[in-house]
């Protein structure tokens, strides 16, 4: 609906009133200015998700963002793994223009009190095994590429020590520098609105096989906009 249709304020206004509520999120009628006005506030902020990788990986094994509430076990993601409000689209009145993607492999331990964390071993086996994809409405892909071409922009460094029982090694992984300068923003950015549904997949065209599970985040980076309440 656009302004020019909504018509005059609701019956049943008070005369007084100087700031009068319209029928959708941010929609207000100003009395002194004779018009209805779309509030909205401006916000840089990230849509992130997150999905368990568990080994084996098959081929063809493909895992899908912004769609699943929960993850496979049936436990519901909280807001360590996703800031998801709906799934696969933004709530009504919101638009977000996204100008960076990122993929973040997550250091999950994998048992209370085990020590084992993802090893830089199964970061390496992800990053070059891994194909990602981002897609809007029904068939647009947006962009598609290895996850290699997906840095963090926190990036992921640092010496990891594996404490067997027969040895213990160390090793260390590297992707991207700790700086938003690690990814390249998008030539052409992407524009959600609520009206229009989007997703990300990793697939894995052949085998791998993991020391332990862990997660994947997908990461898109946006300059959000809201309705005013």
């Amino acid at each position: 609906m656009s302004l020019s249709q909504l018509g005059q304020p609701p019956v049943g206004a008070g005369p007084d009133a100087p700031i009068i509520a319209g029928p959708q999120p941010g929609m207000v009628y100003i009395k002194a200015l004779g018009q209805w006005v779309d509030m909205k506030s401006w916000n840089q902020e990230p849509i992130y998700d997150t999905e368990n990788i568990n080994s084996p990986i098959t081929a063809g094994d493909e895992y899908i963002f912004f769609r699943n509430a929960s993850f496979p076990t049936g436990v519901r993601k909280d807001e360590r793994h996703t800031n998801m409000v709906g799934q696969q689209q933004l709530p009504s009145g919101w638009h977000a223009t996204i100008y960076m993607m990122s993929i973040h492999i997550l250091f999950l331990e994998t048992a209370a009190g085990s020590g084992i964390f993802t090893t830089p071993e199964d970061a390496i086996r992800l990053y070059y095994q891994g194909v990602a994809r981002f897609r809007t409405g029904a068939q647009k892909d947006e962009r598609e590429a290895p996850l290699l071409f997906w840095p963090s922009p926190l990036g992921v460094t640092g010496n990891v020590v594996r404490t067997g029982a027969a040895a213990t090694s160390v090793g260390t992984i590297n992707n991207g520098v700790p700086s938003l300068g690690a990814v390249v923003p998008l030539d052409l950015t992407i524009e959600l609105s609520n009206e229009l549904t989007f997703e990300a997949r990793v697939r894995f065209p052949g085998a791998v096989t993991l020391d332990n599970a862990t997660m994947i985040q997908f990461v898109l980076h946006t300059y959000m906009s809201k309705p005013l309440r």
